[in-house]
C-alpha cells in the first residue's frame, strides 16, 4: 500500500482484502482548517482519527495556561489512540496545517480487534512505535542541549516524511512555527531562533520559504542527541505470528 497507508504495512503484511478495508476508511473524511481543534482535551472519547493529509499536533495544557506539544503527526498517523484508555481525552488534537482526517468510532475499533486481528495488530504495533518515539523525545528534552534536540528532531522528521513520500533529496516542507517548535522541544521562541541561526552557520541545512533542505546528513547526525530508531528489517510480525508452542 502506498502513502499515507505506509504505517499500516510497516509491521504486518496485509492481504488484498485487508488493504481494501483500510482504503474504505477514506469514505468518512473531513477537512480541518489550520489552527482548528480536532478534539479538545477533556472531551468525551468517541473514537480515534486517521490523518490523511496535512500536519497535526497532540498537546497538553498546563495548569498555568502554557501548552506542551508532545507529538507532531504526519500523514498516515493515527491520532488519539492513547485516550482510548480514558473516558475523556487526555490530549488536545489540533491541525497544524490544513488537514484531512478520517474518524473511527469506538465500536469500529472494537470490531476490528474482534474480526480483523491482523489489521488490529498492524495498528497496535504502529502505536507502539509511537511509544518508542515518545520515550526518545523525553530523553531529548530532559538530558540534551538545544542544538542536540533540534537536530535530532529534524533527522526524525526527515525520516518520517521520507517514509510518507513527502521528502525528496533531503528537502521537505516545514510549516510549523518557531513557537510551536518551542512548545514541542521545551524551549523559548528566542532560544529556538538562536539555535536555528547557529545551525544555519554549520552549513548542515538551508532554510527558506517554509522549507528545509538537509545539505550534510553526516554533519547533522554528529550534532544530534541520538539517531531516530531504525525499524527497517524488523521481524515483529514474524515473532508474534510464531505458532510454535512453549
Amino acid at each position: 500500500m502506498q502513502p499515507p497507508f505506509h504505517r499500516l504495512v510497516e509491521f504486518v503484511p496485509l492481504s488484498a482484502e485487508e488493504a481494501e478495508i483500510a482504503r474504505g476508511w477514506l469514505v468518512d473524511s473531513r477537512r480541518i482548517a489550520r489552527g482548528k481543534p480536532i478534539r479538545q482535551e477533556g472531551e468525551p472519547v468517541k473514537g480515534v482519527f486517521f490523518l490523511l493529509d496535512g500536519w497535526a499536533g497532540s498537546s497538553l495544557l498546563l495548569r498555568d495556561g502554557r501548552r506542551q506539544i508532545v507529538k507532531v503527526h504526519l500523514p498516515g498517523d493515527m491520532l488519539g489512540f492513547p485516550s482510548l484508555a480514558l473516558s475523556h481525552a487526555g490530549e488536545t488534537l489540533e491541525a497544524l496545517t490544513d488537514a484531512t482526517i478520517c474518524s473511527f468510532p469506538n465500536a469500529a475499533i472494537g470490531r476490528m480487534f474482534r474480526e480483523l486481528p491482523r489489521l488490529a495488530m498492524a495498528l497496535f504495533l504502529s502505536t507502539q512505535k509511537e511509544r518508542v518515539a515518545l520515550m526518545q523525545k523525553l530523553s531529548w528534552v530532559g538530558a540534551t542541549s538545544a542544538m542536540e534536540r533540534l537536530t535530532a528532531f529534524l533527522l526524525d522528521l526527515h525520516q518520517r516524511l521520507q517514509a510518507a513520500g513527502l521528502a525528496q533529496a533531503g528537502c521537505f516542507d516545514f510549516p510549523i512555527t518557531q513557537q510551536q517548535l518551542g512548545e514541542l522541544l521545551g524551549m523559548s521562541t528566542v532560544h529556538i531562533n538562536r539555535t536555528f541561526k547557529s545551525l544555519d552557520e554549520t552549513g548542515c541545512i538551508s532554510r527558506g520559504r517554509g522549507r528545509i533542505e538537509v545539505l550534510d546528513f553526516a554533519g547533522l547526525q554528529r550534532l544530534a542527541a541520538s539517531f531516530p530508531p531504525d525499524f527497517a528489517g524488523h521481524d515483529a510480525w514474524a515473532r508474534l505470528d510464531d505458532s510454535s508452542r512453549f
